[in-house]
């Protein structure tokens, strides 16, 4: 059984990434995420002075378009049938149909081929098309990575700068790019820009444990705030009928998102936030590495206790998400870490609370402390990039600028104007949903709406008028962290150009090691409390040349 679960783990660690977003489908702004935060590597980008340079004047023919194909302005952006791309990403949906899409089809004429991949499985088919030549015009999603985008993009060339083609075709691009911060950030270190921006307001605080209420009351125990007392709750969910459906042997007390475990944030519980390559911030601002820190030592040790006590899902390192999502909607846990607890819960999600909380920051008397994920708002620079196999890739470049037109990003967001919003004076109103048939209802539904992997945008900041406003569970989770979070995010910056080539390396095996590594010691594989198996762990970074790729991500320290 051990060997069978360390083979498991070691494939999964290959492939795990961490997901990301912009807020959820009851949000201000942008919709919903799968989720984290993929924190690309540091150092300041260059100027991008070749992106500001003056484009070349477009030539437009009698007819207005670009090639004899293209309209140089509005819509549509081709006559019917004349042009097609394809577009690779992850994505959840069941279905593959996105109403935004036909809408888009109707706009521009534009042909799209989307080829959707289960976030599992994305990873290796993209490897495997990149390896093969054999790859889409756009390939997107929370794949994507800034090491990809250094290699593919600055090193190979496969991925092609675009800031010119924004500056000629794309004025929504253009805009976006001017807000404060974007243009550099989505800068690379040579200057150019490989991607298609995703910018929106976001959250404090992406992933966090939820606790089912119900179960707490049937157990007769408060909301936890220390470890202790919430080992106590989770022994109490093991023991007793805590979902009370009269079988007290089919409660699981903790689990998580099989693609966002987000465990070592519970690090934070003794001092020591950590994101999922084993960084932190520093009181001072200071990003610093602490995967081989003590209090993250402490924190597994404590974990693997509640692992060998059955008090967490024992296929937490072996399942997907879709086993996840079904032991959630059959009520089966106490406690888990998602992005919001409708992911897992199974219920629809409304003007009232449900029966899910938040589970607080613990040990808060102790120096328990939370990651910070994001300042209030978030520019994704690895969302979407267009492929030297594509043709006229100014077309697909119009395509996106389109789809970040204000009702379309309505659209993408929240469901069609005119179906789900309505323009309403200098605002939009949002309709109860539930109002709507089944069959629409479907349809509209906010993972149908538009492949949310993608890059989509509406202002930064904006509101819909609602009538009866859906229950913002992620302001729960921001109110009640916002004492005891970071000041401060972790460093999110370039790397050098002249360290592009390497750093890739590095980042992977060391990325690894780390995913895998947390999997033994929790499992119990590799004894936590052994000093020779802690040391060997330790000594393992060095190996894979942990001092080689602080020093290009220009992290200084390492917290003992």
């Amino acid at each position: 059984m051990k060997k069978k679960l360390v083979a498991m783990l070691l494939l999964t660690a290959m492939t795990v990434t961490t997901l990301a977003g912009c807020g959820n489908s009851g949000s201000d702004s942008a919709g919903n995420s799968s989720a984290g935060d993929d924190a690309p590597a540091a150092a300041d980008a260059d100027d991008g002075d070749d992106a500001e340079a003056d484009a070349a004047p477009v030539e437009v023919d009698a007819d207005g378009k670009v090639d004899g194909l293209m309209y140089a302005e509005g819509l549509p952006i081709v006559d019917e049938g004349t042009y097609s791309f394809s577009i690779f990403c992850d994505d959840s949906s069941s279905t593959g149909e996105f109403y935004m899409m036909d809408e888009f089809k109707k706009q521009t004429n534009v042909d799209v081929d989307l080829q959707i991949f289960a976030y599992e499985n994305a990873t290796e088919r993209m490897n495997l098309d990149l390896n093969s030549g054999d790859y889409a015009d756009v390939i997107g999603g929370w794949i994507l990575s800034d090491a990809m985008i250094l290699t593919y993009g600055v090193e190979q060339g496969v991925f092609i700068p675009l800031e010119d083609i924004f500056e000629k075709y794309c004025p929504n691009i253009s805009a976006i790019l001017e807000l404060p911060g974007v243009r550099e950030k989505m800068t690379a270190p040579d200057g150019h820009i490989y991607t298609i921006p995703y910018v929106c307001g976001d959250v404090s605080v992406g992933y966090s444990p939820f606790i089912n209420s119900r179960w707490l009351e049937n157990v007769g125990m408060e909301m936890p705030t220390t470890t202790e007392e919430f080992e106590a709750v989770l022994k109490a969910f093991k023991e007793q009928d805590a979902n009370g459906n009269g079988d007290a042997t089919d409660e699981i007390p903790f689990s998580t998102d099989p693609n966002n475990k987000h465990l070592e944030a519970m690090a934070g519980y003794f001092g020591m936030p950590m994101d999922k390559r084993g960084f932190t911030v520093l009181d001072n601002g200071e990003t610093a590495f602490a995967a081989t820190s003590a209090k993250y030592r402490e924190f597994l040790s404590w974990f693997n206790s509640l692992y060998e006590q059955g008090l967490v899902d024992q296929e937490i390192f072996t399942q997907d998400s879709a086993t996840w999502e079904g032991k959630g909607n059959r009520d089966m846990y106490g406690v888990s870490i998602a992005y919001g607890s409708s992911e897992y819960a199974g219920y629809v999600v409304t003007s009232e609370k449900s029966e899910y909380d938040v589970l607080p920051v613990l040990n808060t008397d102790n120096g328990g402390i939370w990651l910070r994920d994001t300042p209030g708002n978030s520019v994704y620079r690895t969302q979407a990039v267009i492929t030297d196999n594509a043709e006229h890739p100014e077309i697909i470049a119009r395509w996106f600028d389109n789809a970040f037109e204000l009702e379309n990003g309505i659209g993408c967001n929240r469901g069609p104007v005119g179906v789900v919003v309505f323009k309403e004076g200098d605002g939009y109103r949002a309709i109860d949903t539930t109002t709507l048939d089944e069959e629409t209802q479907e349809k509209v539904s906010w993972g149908n709406l538009w492949p949310q992997s993608l890059p989509k945008f509406v202002p930064i900041g904006f509101k819909y008028i609602e009538d009866n406003p859906l229950y913002d569970e992620k302001k729960a989770v921001e109110t009640t962290y916002e004492p005891n979070l970071t000041k401060d995010v972790i460093d999110t910056s370039w790397i050098d150009m002249d360290s592009v080539e390497i750093y890739s390396e590095y980042a992977t095996a060391i990325n690894d090691y780390f995913t895998e590594q947390q999997a033994l010691f929790i499992s119990g594989e590799k004894d936590i409390d052994n000093d020779a198996e802690w040391q060997s762990y330790v000594d393992g970074f060095e190996n894979l040349g942990l001092s080689e790729y602080l020093e290009i991500r220009k992290v200084s320290t390492i917290v003992e």
